[in-house]
């Protein structure tokens, strides 16, 4: 069975995203340590936390993480784990992995966090070929990506548009939780291993 590496933040529990990836047809390693990073084929980074504690939490991985994406490795961000893809938030210090170069900010809704289910609504990438336009995905955040930043591959709206799912070139992230959005997460998921090479037949 094809493998992915999860890189543990330590700010969550990532039990319901580790079955969704083996029911997408992966297996999963989990780690904290540069030198399993630097063997990965296939990078995950989940998290549950605000923008500073991922970036804290990847602080000893940073540069291997960096060195394999720049190798051509690819990367899912989830969550927070996407908007540290960004180079900044507006949600407090720390430095993101600057692999995007736009700044995350604070949603301008009346209501925050935004949780639940909002559509999704994908633009032209194979990556998200097969989720329906309008799917709805489950959402927990009060801070995201702006919709016009650079990669942006889908958009949801709270208050107003948000980048919802970026892609450039290897790295991938989404803002939603797809182990929480039913099928339409498993799309993703399943997308991303296709399209990320690491199960071609996905």
């Amino acid at each position: 069975m094809p493998e992915v590496t999860f890189v543990d933040t330590g700010t969550g529990n990532l039990f319901s995203l580790t079955q969704a990836f083996r029911r997408a047809g992966a297996d999963v390693v989990m780690t904290h340590d540069p030198a399993e990073v630097r063997r990965a084929t296939c990078l995950v980074l989940p998290g549950v936390a605000s923008f500073s504690a991922v970036a804290e939490g990847i602080r000893e991985v940073r540069t291997e993480m960096l060195r394999r994406v720049r190798e051509g490795v690819p990367l899912l961000g989830i969550c927070a784990g996407m908007q540290i893809l960004f180079a900044s938030s507006e949600e407090g210090p720390g430095a993101g992995l600057g692999l995007l170069p736009d700044r995350v900010r604070a949603l301008p809704a009346a209501i925050v966090p935004h949780m639940g289910w909002s559509p999704l609504i994908p633009r032209d990438d194979p990556w998200l070929r097969d989720v329906p336009r309008g799917a709805l995905v489950y959402f927990a955040h009060s801070y995201a990506a702006p919709a016009q930043a650079r990669g942006v591959v889908a958009t949801s709206e709270h208050g107003a548009p948000f980048a919802a799912a970026v892609r450039q070139g290897n790295v991938f992230g989404v803002q939603f939780h797809p182990e929480k959005s039913a099928r339409a997460g498993a799309l993703v998921l399943r997308g991303f291993l296709r399209e990320s090479g690491v199960f071609p037949s996905a």
